[in-house]
């Protein structure tokens, strides 16, 4: 299972996973998790259905394009998810079983994660597959 963001991580983490879904003939699962569509005012003309349909609109756009990129010879399917991310995956985990669950983490510095967390550790700490991490930059911490 392939969890993705958005660019650019998500294309190292989507290329990360394919590569090694051809190298064992695996299935890929890849995912995206929108947040909740909260952020509505009545002022702006845009009710949360049609945030929520664009949001999901996009997603599917780029998971198709990664599906293109990527998914070349291998069985692939994709879904996205609404809600709290480390929910959504945590959740998927249980209910699919995957084999590994690959994903891209930002590398936030230690002050970062004390006030914000840490969604990659969340994940793993809950989970019960393997997690392979994929960092933004190679300077990154883990």
């Amino acid at each position: 299972m392939i969890a993705v963001e958005k660019p650019p991580l998500a294309f190292k983490v989507a290329d990360t996973g394919f590569a090694l879904a051809k190298a064992l003939n695996a299935q890929v699962l890849l995912m995206h998790i929108n947040p909740p569509a909260l952020l509505y005012s009545p002022d702006s003309g845009t009710s949360p259905d049609q945030i929520k349909y664009q949001m999901n609109r996009e997603a599917e756009n780029f998971l198709q394009k990664l599906v293109k990129l990527y998914g070349d010879n291998l069985e692939v399917s994709s879904f996205i998810l609404e809600g709290n991310t480390e929910h959504e995956i945590i959740k998927a985990i249980n209910d699919i079983k995957p084999d590994i669950l690959i994903l891209g983490t930002h590398g936030k510095k230690a002050w970062q994660e004390l006030l914000l967390g840490s969604v990659s550790e969340d994940i793993i700490r809950h989970s019960t597959c393997p997690v392979m991490l994929i960092r933004e930059s190679p300077t990154d911490p883990i």
